[in-house]
């Protein structure tokens, strides 16, 4: 309804190609932010109702929200301008973080207080030589580390807290400088100031506020989104250099979803049918040096989508209105785009800019997986000539100075800061040793340098690339909690859970303003065996609040998992993000709990997505099914009772169940813009219960899914309520599972999909069926193959009336 026509022009089993999201496309797309007009047939009044009911959802889930977060909220969900809502406070409300008087430490037993970071440092050694359970607790103020604070096995038992409130942990070191008035050599007026030898700053805080690296197009990377910011012109790349084959593992496991042949266009066994993996070649520039996609069948048959990057940019300058630049800015940085706007791509220049142009790339190119030939919109930083708009800076490292505009009047203060660090804390274990019962609490943590240019694997067999780091880095861990802590200003990840961990508590946290992703967890298998345990497992997250991520790499989550199991992610807010909020990489073992959230606001830079996200490309071995079993089938993962609101390009349905997801309950959910995803491959994915509002699955369906190989891969459609914006617009299109008979009402018997009970409003009670050849919905109903199903006529039905069936759904008692 709302979609261009690229969108409107696919099929009910594709998405449109990488090379028609034009950036036009993109722009157009990304509109859906906001009510999308008279012509898509949604109420002019539902975007105001759905937002409000979410702004009364949030203090359902989290009835102790502070007065910022509450504005906060209101702010992203435009109720002032969408609903003429103005932000009311109660004057008693305060915005006071942690602090919890409670007795003097000298009256507790194992307690030690701590006013500087050298007491806090001496304090953990002691706790270290001692025995039992510690308390060490923080004085107000702020605790800068010079190198990563690493907590072993040693440190188990040890509570941090900030009983009293205002404790920072910061791996930004502080200058004092000297600011002078100067004229650069392009005519532009800043402050310079001389800075110590063997500092590189790649980052910087004026003020307490993130510094811009001076870049152009300019923008402000926490506040401006695409496309403002980046070079939108057609651009010519260098074609990709191919560094060798890589060699081919294959491996058939048992349980796995069987192997449906060469009739698969996802490859001769199709996701999830077989392990699949690619070592060394293209892979050698990844940690590990190995991935689904350095083999032959990955995704397609062939190498479309094989590990690949382009070298490069041909002719760039003439895309850059202050080149060429004086040496060539030999270290800059280029972002870019992957086509279709899957992710963003860094590298650092192998070199000065070319006498006709041209930037050759270096260092990086492995933040993401599929691979690609071309670079669609970009901006180079830390460039000289670029330093030319308020909050720019440029480190001049061979002349030993830094150069920066105020934003304002006057000389910028003279201490600021430079995160030098890309952790602050590691809990640093091992499964045979691990580190137990650390509580970290109250704490607020910033401070954090970039680390998209260090080193990157790809998990499983999803589309993101990923860093092995995190302000906090749990590794060989049991029983940690990280609790009503303030992550904010980070330029990576702020959590990242390593390999193996168990039974960790992340609760009542918030994460702001993150160049990464705010939870990450990705554990470790033996090509596709993952019995020996080394994952996460059995994670909390919950009460927690993340919002404006994803500053550096887009591709970027305020939860993702890969290669972990049993995770339970409950009533958390997730707003404000560049792409899907919540992102499943993989299925390895499954167990999963996802319910009771707010996710809104997501996909606001990004395309082919939506607000929830999973891949499930390859099975895994495990034991999570019944405890001792080693097998390729995991157990079902529930998504249930979330408000969940599929706006800007999130277009891949509620949930974007894509390429092979399998074996998911979604049950109960207040789905804003989003249908049920089913018709890539995958099966078992059953959804009952649901009010889907106006669904859209790349176009406007209930259910765009597959006819499956047999009842017991069968996906599910049942009990649920769906409203369709337009007359004959899609309640079910039924596609064919390759391998399968594909879907035709002349052989009901072959069709293996459970449908039944569902309700669907429509104008004129038009819907239309897609079952082998189209159909109206009374049609369809009349071969019995969809019991208990009706067709209503949606005139009568209000934005109210919608809002109050979809709290119905999310507020049922477990």
């Amino acid at each position: 309804m709302w979609f261009v026509a690229l969108l409107l022009a696919a099929t009910a089993a594709e998405r449109a190609p990488d090379s028609e999201y034009t950036t036009e496309a993109m722009i157009s797309i990304l509109k859906r932010g906001r009510w999308f007009g008279e012509d898509s047939g949604v109420p002019s009044d539902f975007e105001c109702a759905w937002r409000k009911a979410a702004f009364a959802q949030a203090s359902v889930l989290q009835p102790e929200l502070k007065l910022a977060q509450r504005g906060d909220l209101h702010d992203a969900l435009e109720l002032s301008s969408q609903c003429n809502q103005s932000f009311v406070s109660h004057s008693s409300e305060t915005d006071a973080r942690g602090g919890i008087r409670t007795e003097e430490c000298r009256l507790v037993e194992n307690c030690r207080s701590v006013t500087n970071v050298a007491e806090f440092l001496s304090a953990l050694d002691l706790v270290g030589a001692a025995t039992g359970s510690w308390e060490v607790r923080m004085a107000p103020g702020v605790y800068r580390l010079n190198k990563t604070l690493v907590l072993g096995p040693e440190q188990s038992g040890t509570s941090i807290t900030a009983p009293s409130g205002g404790v920072t942990i910061t791996g930004a070191k502080l200058l004092t400088v000297d600011w002078q008035l100067v004229t650069t050599a392009h005519g532009v007026k800043a402050y310079s100031a001389a800075v110590p030898a063997g500092i590189t700053i790649d980052a910087l805080r004026v003020g307490g506020q993130r510094a811009t690296r001076a870049r152009f197009p300019n923008a402000n990377p926490e506040t401006d989104q695409f496309p403002k910011g980046w070079v939108t012109g057609k651009t010519d790349s260098i074609p990709p250099v191919w560094a060798g084959d890589s060699k081919v593992v294959d491996k058939v496991l048992p349980g796995a979803y069987p192997g449906i042949g060469p009739k698969d266009q996802w490859g001769p066994y199709g996701f999830e049918g077989i392990y699949r993996v690619g070592v060394g070649g293209q892979c050698a520039k990844l940690t590990p040096p190995e991935s689904y996609w350095c083999q032959p069948d990955g995704r397609v048959a062939g190498k479309t989508y094989f590990v690949r990057t382009p070298a490069g940019i041909e002719k760039a300058a003439s895309h850059l209105p202050n080149a060429p630049y004086a040496g060539g800015a030999p270290n800059a940085t280029v972002f870019y785009w992957r086509p279709g706007h899957w992710f963003t791509v860094m590298f650092d220049l192998a070199g000065p800019m070319s006498a006709s142009g041209d930037l050759m790339f270096g260092r990086g190119g492995f933040q993401g997986a599929e691979g690609h030939d071309t670079v669609a919109e970009w901006y180079i930083e830390n460039v000289y000539e670029e330093l030319d708009a308020p909050n720019e800076f440029f480190h001049d490292v061979e002349g030993g100075r830094l150069l920066y505009i105020v934003n304002g009047s006057g000389a910028p203060p003279a201490q600021i800061e430079v995160p030098i660090l890309n952790e602050l804390v590691i809990l640093n274990g091992s499964q045979s040793s691990p580190v137990e019962r650390v509580s970290i609490s109250g704490i607020t943590f910033t401070g954090q340098r970039p680390t998209y240019l260090e080193p990157h694997g790809l998990p499983s067999g999803g589309d993101w690339g990923l860093e092995r780091l995190g302000a906090i880095r749990l590794f060989g861990t049991e029983s940690t909690s990280i609790v009503g802590c303030y992550f904010h200003t980070l330029d990576g990840n702020a959590v990242f859970l390593d390999g193996y961990t168990r039974n960790t508590t992340i609760s009542g946290n918030e994460f702001v303003n993150l160049g990464a992703s705010g939870i990450a967890l990705w554990g470790y298998d033996d090509q596709g065996d993952g019995t020996s345990g080394d994952q996460p497992r059995f994670t909390t997250v919950t009460q927690n609040i993340c919002h404006e991520i994803g500053i550096y790499q887009k591709q970027s989550s305020c939860f993702f998992q890969a290669v972990a199991a049993q995770s339970t992610i409950t009533k958390n807010l997730f707003y404000n993000g560049p792409r899907a909020m919540v992102n499943f990489n993989d299925n390895f073992g499954g167990g999963h709990v996802l319910t009771d959230n707010l996710i809104f606001n997501t996909c606001r830079e990004s395309s082919d997505h939506g607000a929830f996200n999973s891949w499930n490309r390859q099975p895994y071995l495990t034991k999570v099914g019944d405890g001792h079993t080693a097998t390729a089938q995991p157990a079902y993962s529930t998504l249930g009772r979330n408000f969940i609101v599929a706006n800007y390009a999130a277009d891949g349905g509620c949930y974007d169940n894509d390429d092979g997801s399998s074996w998911y309950l979604e049950q109960d959910n207040f789905c804003v813009y989003g249908g049920m995803k089913s018709n890539f491959e995958g099966h078992n994915k059953r959804s009952t219960g649901n009010v889907h509002a106006f669904a859209s699955v790349y176009g406007d369906h209930c259910l765009n899914g597959l006819n499956q190989i047999n009842d017991f891969y069968a996906d599910g459609y049942a009990n649920n309520t769906c409203i369709l914006a337009k007359a004959g617009d899609n309640y079910l299109g039924i596609g064919t599972q390759p391998g399968s008979t594909p879907c035709s009402v002349a052989n009901l018997s072959a069709i293996h999909i459970q449908l039944g009970g569902n309700i669907v409003y429509a104008p004129n009670t038009s819907v239309t069926v897609t079952c082998g050849t189209p159909m109206s919905g009374d049609a369809w109903l009349a071969y019995g193959a969809d019991t208990g199903t009706e067709f209503r006529d949606s005139s009568t039905l209000t934005s109210d009336a919608i809002v109050k069936m979809g709290l119905a759904a999310i507020n049922k008692q477990a």
